[in-house]
């Protein structure tokens, strides 16, 4: 099977185990808090989830006793928006909890609003709340020493500031009306959380008490989590980057995680149809089946590809369009067999506009966010477009395929655009997009479920058959791309020889 995947960041590789080490955990309910109380109960520490929502706290308490089969992990509520209740559980757990090792200080949002002592939201919660809560549990981290604070800041730290006439008058501090307002202030919040972490260093120099700001990171992409899942099932998994580094990483990953070694990387770069053409003759010399075929790679952001065409439009059509054929017999031989390619909901939004479509062009042009946004879109229309019109060039066959909307994920896919256009986008990502796991699940649905084959050519979200744009649906613009995908794919190949 084919696969893209993109891995950001390094894994942490301690094998430190921590039984009868206490941690505290804010904000552990979900997300990054939640996996790592996780990590931290296979380790062995007694974890406690201090978490606003008592519903979802013992929701994630019994997850997290379920995944790291430990009973040493418990759910204390802490609402950071609330001083009063800051001070509450400070006290229930001195008084319940011999012990505290490590706190991080992981609660974050991004909300407008005030808190209950009329801060503004992000300032109360993100800053003074763990503030509050660390001042309050200081000297019992003295006595359990050496032992650490942890405060999860952000990269949008860089664009924070600090009115201190604001702080002093108890003014709204955190109450923007805009967009742009309410990103400044989660910026200064976590600007707050970097210059805290300063300080107390400083304040704790000659004990064996330290504490470190951090920046998360980014999650992983729904490649990588559809790659484990069919491993986990068995499948031979070819990972096909063009980041060598990173792949093998995601590899060994995959081959931990799954207890399979049947998972190993051959170098692609969608950008080039010269690296596309290699990897497919590697490929069909080396492997001798292919039942699987999921185009998942894609990218919003400017520039060009090796060809000369529309990054967008280069990476995310043409260069799927050209592995797709290369190993469209492999595929026959080895049917029934299947072809996934990974579109979006945006497709909606896309448009052909033909004429543009050669090399050296712009699809869209000019180099906005907005005309990144809109290049985006029209290739991810030419995804719909592409397995419909090869669906009907399939036909009577025993190959099949399907176009997907993977669900709003919280992934690297603007990576190519500008740090504040990536900040802007990150706080929402957090709070209302699907994990990489969750994406990963119509993708999954499209590879494996039974039943789907007369649905050939559909295009398919949350696991289940929808109705594509109108763009998406017509036949003749289905096939007048496919004409002219193979004629600029031909091109460039009696360019390369």
């Amino acid at each position: 099977m084919f696969r893209h995947v993109v891995v950001k960041g390094r894994r942490c590789t301690s094998q430190t185990k921590l039984h009868g080490k206490t941690v505290i955990v804010t904000g552990s309910n979900t997300g990054i808090g939640k996996t790592t109380a996780i990590d931290l109960a296979k380790r062995g520490a007694r974890v406690i989830l201090a978490c606003r929502s008592k519903q979802r706290g013992e929701a994630a308490l019994e997850e997290v006793k379920k995944e790291s089969g430990s009973n040493q992990v418990v759910f204390m509520p802490l609402d950071l928006g609330s001083l009063k209740s800051v001070r509450s559980f400070a006290e229930t757990f001195l008084k319940s909890e011999p012990r505290l090792d490590i706190l991080i200080n992981n609660a974050g949002i991004f909300l407008q609003g005030r808190t209950e002592d009329g801060l503004g939201m992000m300032f109360g919660v993100n800053h003074i709340g763990h503030f509050l809560l660390t001042n309050l549990l200081l000297d019992r981290l003295k006595e359990c020493e050496p032992s650490r604070v942890v405060i999860l800041s952000s990269m949008a730290h860089n664009f924070g500031k600090i009115d201190f006439d604001c702080l002093n008058t108890h003014k709204a501090l955190g109450l923007g009306t805009s967009v742009m307002e309410t990103l400044q202030i989660y910026s200064d919040s976590k600007l707050c959380n970097v210059l805290f972490t300063h300080e107390l260093a400083k304040r704790l120099q000659g004990t064996k008490v330290t504490c470190y700001c951090l920046h998360p990171g980014s999650n992983t992409g729904i490649g990588k989590a559809t790659a484990l899942d069919l491993a986990k099932r068995g499948a031979r998994v070819i990972l096909a980057c063009h980041d060598k580094a990173r792949a093998e990483a995601a590899a060994f990953d995959i081959r931990r995680e799954s207890r399979n070694n049947q998972v190993v990387f051959m170098h692609l770069d969608l950008a080039s149809f010269q690296s596309v053409r290699c990897f497919a003759e590697t490929f069909l010399k080396t492997e001798p089946r292919l039942d699987i075929l999921i185009n998942n790679a894609g990218v919003m952001g400017p520039g060009h590809t090796a060809d000369g065409f529309g990054l967008a439009f280069g990476v995310n059509h043409l260069g799927h369009f050209l592995l797709t054929n290369l190993l469209l017999e492999k595929l026959q031989q080895c049917g029934p067999s299947r072809v996934v390619t990974v579109a979006a909901l945006l497709h909606h939004c896309g448009s052909a506009d033909f004429p543009l479509l050669a090399p050296k062009k712009d699809p869209v042009p000019g180099q906005s966010t907005w005309s990144n946004v809109r290049a985006y879109c029209n290739s991810k229309l030419f995804n719909v477009l592409f397995t419909r019109e090869l669906a009907n060039r399939l036909e009577g066959t025993s190959v099949t395929c399907y176009s997907l909307h993977p669900g709003l994920i919280h992934t690297e896919l603007c990576r190519s655009l500008s740090l504040w256009l990536q900040l802007l986008m990150m706080p929402f990502a957090k709070v209302f997009f699907l994990d990489p796991d969750g994406g990963s699940q119509t993708t999954l649905y499209c590879a494996l479920q039974e039943g789907i084959e007369p649905l050939s050519g559909r295009y398919f979200s949350n696991c289940a058959l929808q109705q594509a744009g109108a763009k998406g649906r017509d036949d003749a613009l289905a096939k007048k791309l496919w004409e002219v995908s193979e004629r600029l794919t031909r091109s460039s190949q009696q360019t390369e020889s």
